[in-house]
């Protein structure tokens, strides 16, 4: 039987980089070249005059296989996504790295976001949500009159 070895140019330095990361999750803290989203989409969020804008990465999924949510201030992005089975394939898998996708980022929202204004839409990997503010929390100019 044939066998495939990932191959890994750096595997001193990665084998500590690993120990690492294994001590990390031991004690369920985050490696520290992770930002903290090891097995999570990239995300940014952004404040602008008028709205939060919340862009998260997810290539590889569609719409369908994304789900927002707003419960109690509390703004999540989730997703499921089974790998399909191919019947009549031949052959025996000697990787196989793809298989259930899954994730669930959770965001507290600000106080001055309009709750039932929020907008998503998704286009080419990238998931955007709109998060306006509401009209009353918005900054605003006032003129000064002379007396």
């Amino acid at each position: 039987m044939k066998s495939v070895i990932t191959y890994n140019p750096d595997s001193v330095l990665s084998a500590l980089d690993d120990w690492d990361k294994m001590v990390g999750n031991l004690f369920d803290r985050d490696y520290p070249g992770s930002a903290g989203t090891v097995g999570y989409p990239a995300v940014d969020i952004r404040e602008e005059k008028e709205r939060y804008v919340l862009e998260a990465e997810l290539p590889g999924l569609a719409e369908k296989d994304v789900s927002i949510k707003v419960n109690d201030r509390i703004l999540t992005v989730e997703s499921v996504k089974q790998e399909e089975k191919k019947s009549g394939q031949d052959g025996v898998w000697l990787i196989r790295e793809r298989g259930v996708r899954a994730f669930r980022r959770s965001f507290s929202m600000p106080r001055d976001v309009d709750l039932d204004s929020i907008k998503a839409n998704f286009k080419d990997g990238l998931l955007t949500v709109h998060l306006p503010k509401r009209p009353e929390a918005r900054e605003k100019n006032i003129e000064i009159t002379r007396a």
